[in-house]
């Protein structure tokens, strides 16, 4: 299948400009140093960052979504309406990291697993970019109802997200990511006419303080429906044990498939989401 082929793409992608044994070395190289933390969080908002969890450590991570602020007084601006995802994502090793969560507003059920195939560093091997990959597998939860439908499809309650995460620190404030990204619905939404969709993420963090910084994302759609480019601004927030991400956003959504491509409302109409991300950490391996 398609999208299994990008899989592997993405895995190769490490070979493109130096060999097997040359970056082998780059990786065992304890002479270099490594760029740390490019972004706060695991993610830059929606999306997943590089950043991962230490090797032996679980994060847990509450996301909320509140309604749009034009939804007036009334819904208090959103904040009565919300939907949640709740996440859990362990480190495996120190470049494999795999993770689980459910969101309310989509009855989805979705895991996922991310490999780092090489880090940003300098000194005695030098290499400009920290590169993972990041794959997730979506289930849709049915009722029984649904699956006594002539048309109901098992397979048809997936979706796949593949990616690949591009990242630099450009300098103890700056860093920025790209993200090609694949998606593939096993059963087209209403307003979609083929099965794969093609996007390129862009995300970016300035960091005011050593506790504090700001993030932008968006992603641009090339094979889309009438669906509109999200675009979301971030305030993180790190203290102790804790990151708190406070975001503003067009999208609702916090799994990529529904960010990316299901995203109808403007900025301009003041359909923006308030949310927040809260992760906590747990050292369960010294």
């Amino acid at each position: 299948m398609k999208f299994n082929v990008f899989f592997i793409i993405c895995m190769l992608y490490s070979n493109i400009g130096f060999s097997q044994d040359e970056l082998l070395s780059l990786l065992d190289d304890k002479s270099s140093e490594y760029s740390k933390y490019i972004f706060k969080g695991t993610k830059v908002v929606n999306s997943a960052s590089v950043e991962m969890p230490d090797a032996g450590v679980l994060q847990f991570m509450i996301q909320h979504r509140f309604g749009t602020l034009n939804s007036g007084f009334y819904n208090f601006y959103g904040l009565d309406n919300s939907q949640v995802r709740m996440s859990f994502d362990y480190g495996l090793n120190d470049r494999l990291s795999v993770g689980i969560g459910r969101s309310s507003s989509l009855k989805a059920i979705d895991s996922n697993i991310k490999y780092r195939l090489i880090r940003q560093s300098k000194g005695a091997q030098t290499f400009p970019l920290t590169i993972c990959v990041s794959s997730s597998i979506v289930f849709k939860q049915y009722l029984t109802s649904n699956s006594e439908n002539n048309n109901f499809l098992f397979s048809n309650q997936f979706s796949y997200s593949h990616q690949i995460l591009l990242a630099r620190k450009v300098n103890r404030q700056i860093s920025f990511q790209l993200s090609p990204t694949l998606i593939h619905y096993n059963l087209l939404p209403i307003d979609q006419l083929v099965h794969d969709l093609y996007s390129l993420g862009y995300g970016a963090r300035y960091k005011i303080s050593n506790r504090i910084s700001l993030n932008i994302e968006t992603f641009s759609q090339f094979n889309s429906g009438n669906n509109i480019n999200p675009l979301s601004f971030g305030v993180d927030i790190q203290t102790g044990g804790h990151v708190f991400q406070f975001h503003l956003s067009n999208s609702a959504f916090m799994i990529d498939r529904a960010f990316i491509h299901e995203t109808y409302d403007l900025w301009s109409e003041g359909s923006i989401y308030f949310g927040f991300n809260i992760s906590r950490v747990f050292t369960l391996k010294d």
